[in-house]
C-alpha cells in the first residue's frame, strides 16, 4: 500500500468510519456505520487486559526487529495487527497506520526502524486504554448520568465544576487533546465536521466530546452494570448488549425479570388479601376477637414484606398463612 485513509464523522444519529489502503490501483474505501455513540460504548466494554498478550507479542517482535533487521519480525507484527483489527473499529486505524509504517521501514531497509516503529507506543496501549476507560466512566458519572445528577445545571456547567474539582488529577479526569478536524462535504447531502485521527486515542476523544456537546444522557444498565446511552425513552433501564449464546439482550432478560417479579408480587398480594378477608369475616362469626385479628394482621404484613423482599419464598409465606 502506498498510503491509507481513515476518517470519521457523525450525521443524523449515526457515526461513520471510512478507511482503506491507497493502492496504486485505487481501491475503494470501506465504509462502516454504527448508531452514535456505539463505538465509544464498545471501547468502554473492551477487556483490554485480555488483549495484552497480543501487544506484548508485537513489542517483543519490534525489539527483535531492531536488533536483527530480519523481516520475519515485521511479518509477525503485521499478523498481530491483522488479528486486532476486527476487535474494534479503532484498531482498524491502528492496523492501517502501523502497516504503513512497516512498509516505510521496509523501503528504508529498517535503517530508521526505531524512529518509525517505537515499541513503547505499542506496549503502552493496554495501560493507556485502561486509564481512558476509567476516566470516561468518571466523566459519565459526574456529568452525563441521568440518575445520579439531581441538580438542573447545564452539561457545560457540570463539566466546568467537574474539571474545577478534579482537573489537577490527570489520572482521574479525561485529558481532551487538540484534534485534526476538517469541515467538509462528504457527499451531495452531507457537509459536516470530519476527524482525521493521528492516534487511536483521537477516536475516543472525538466520540466523548461529541457525547458531551450533544448532551447524550447515560445510565448504568440494571442487568449487566455497564453504561449505555439513553437515545430514546428516558425510562429505559436495560441496554441492548447481547449477553448470552441465545442472542438475548439485557433488555430481553430485564423484561422477563420484571414480568416475573410483577407476577410474583401479584401472587403474594392475592394470597395475603384472600387470607386477610377470610380472617376479617371471622370477627363477625365470633371465631376471633378484634384484638386477635389485628395482632395477626400485623404479623401477616411483616411476613408479606419478607416475601416481597425475597427473604422467604411464596410457598413459605403461604404455609405461614395456613399455620398462623
Amino acid at each position: 500500500m502506498v498510503g491509507y485513509t481513515f476518517r470519521t464523522y457523525i450525521s443524523e444519529g449515526k457515526e461513520y468510519f471510512l478507511f482503506g489502503e491507497q493502492e496504486i490501483s485505487g481501491d475503494a474505501e470501506i465504509k462502516k456505520d454504527f448508531p452514535f455513540p456505539e463505538s465509544l460504548m464498545a471501547f468502554l466494554d473492551l477487556d483490554i487486559w485480555a488483549l495484552e498478550p497480543l501487544f506484548k507479542k508485537m513489542d517483543r517482535a519490534l525489539l527483535s526487529l531492531y536488533s536483527s533487521r530480519d523481516e520475519a519480525w515485521a511479518v509477525e507484527v503485521q499478523s498481530v495487527l491483522d488479528e486486532l483489527a476486527p476487535v474494534h473499529i479503532y484498531f482498524q486505524f491502528l492496523r492501517l497506520d502501523w502497516t504503513h509504517r512497516l512498509e516505510q521501514a521496509q523501503r528504508q531497509k529498517y535503517e530508521t526502524v526505531q524512529d518509525l516503529l517505537p515499541h513503547k507506543e505499542i506496549s503502552h496501549i493496554p495501560s493507556n486504554i485502561d486509564t481512558m476507560q476509567k476516566q470516561i466512566r468518571n466523566l459519565f458519572a459526574a456529568v452525563l448520568d441521568i440518575d445520579g445528577i439531581s441538580e438542573k445545571r447545564s452539561v457545560s456547567k457540570r463539566m466546568a465544576a467537574y474539571y474545577r474539582a478534579h482537573g489537577e488529577d490527570t489520572l482521574h479526569t479525561f485529558q481532551f487533546q487538540p484534534l485534526p478536524l476538517c469541515f467538509e462535504a462528504i457527499d451531495e447531502e452531507t457537509f459536516t465536521e470530519v476527524l482525521y485521527p493521528k492516534t487511536i486515542y483521537d477516536l475516543a476523544d472525538y466520540a466523548l466530546r461529541e457525547c458531551v456537546r450533544r448532551e447524550v444522557r447515560m445510565r448504568v444498565c440494571k442487568n449487566c452494570g455497564r453504561w449505555f446511552a439513553i437515545l430514546g425513552r428516558s425510562s429505559a433501564e436495560y441496554c441492548d448488549r447481547v449477553i448470552d449464546n441465545k442472542g438475548r439482550t439485557c433488555k430481553d432478560v430485564g423484561s422477563i425479570a420484571q414480568w416475573t417479579r410483577k407476577r410474583s408480587s401479584d401472587e403474594i398480594f392475592k394470597i395475603y388479601r384472600r387470607e386477610y378477608k377470610k380472617r376479617f369475616a371471622w370477627i363477625k362469626a365470633g371465631r376471633v376477637t378484634q384484638e386477635e385479628f389485628y395482632t395477626w394482621s400485623e404479623q401477616a404484613r411483616r411476613e408479606k414484606q419478607r416475601c416481597d423482599d425475597g427473604e422467604i419464598t411464596l410457598e413459605e409465606f403461604s404455609d405461614w398463612l395456613i399455620r398462623s
